[in-house]
């Protein structure tokens, strides 16, 4: 049954989505949003089943995060923030059946999500204004030296040092 938390379909899982071609893919980790999972209902099953082994419920998840061998369920502020912070992590380590929650939402400089329309379906509403906005940032430099930007202090640094400001989605000049 595919619903069953293995490890082996924790790994057929990562095959299904990476087979989307959609995803962000860093390192050995890749992160999708729950809508495009949704369009697989057996790996929905199976990540469903597994949040419920590790006391997630599929209210406290918007994005997964698979490697090989771990499975982390990921709640991010609304997606149609430009750049959602990181409420909340909960990392499950599927070769030893073990878990962790890490709680971001009380913090000053929670990590950030750059990139978002990776993680959506391509036919997503939030896709073509994301990818608008991460085209602009990407001519004007935002992009480089991504680990100083990974947190909303370091990602409000770089843009201020560009002289931008993002105002309700759109990209402006600072005053």
């Amino acid at each position: 049954m595919r619903g069953d938390p293995t490890h082996s379909n924790l790994t057929w899982a990562y095959r299904q989505l990476r087979a989307t071609g959609r995803g962000k893919h860093l390192a050995q980790f890749s992160y999708y949003h729950v809508d495009l999972v949704s369009k697989l209902p057996d790996v929905a099953e199976f990540l469903l089943k597994t949040g419920e082994r590790f006391s997630t419920r599929e209210s406290e998840f918007n994005v997964v995060k698979l490697s090989q061998t771990r499975l982390s369920f990921l709640l991010y502020e609304h997606f149609a923030q430009p750049f959602p912070a990181l409420l909340t992590a909960r990392t499950c380590d599927m070769a030893h059946g073990t878990s962790r929650l890490t709680d971001y939402s009380g913090r000053a400089n929670p990590p950030i999500l750059h990139r978002k329309e990776l993680l959506l379906p391509s036919d997503h509403p939030l896709v073509p204004a994301a990818v608008q906005l991460t085209e602009c940032l990407e001519r004007l430099g935002a992009f480089k030296d991504t680990t100083r930007i990974g947190t909303r202090d370091g990602w409000n640094a770089r843009l201020r040092s560009l002289g931008i400001v993002i105002k309700d989605g759109v990209l402006v000049q600072a005053a």
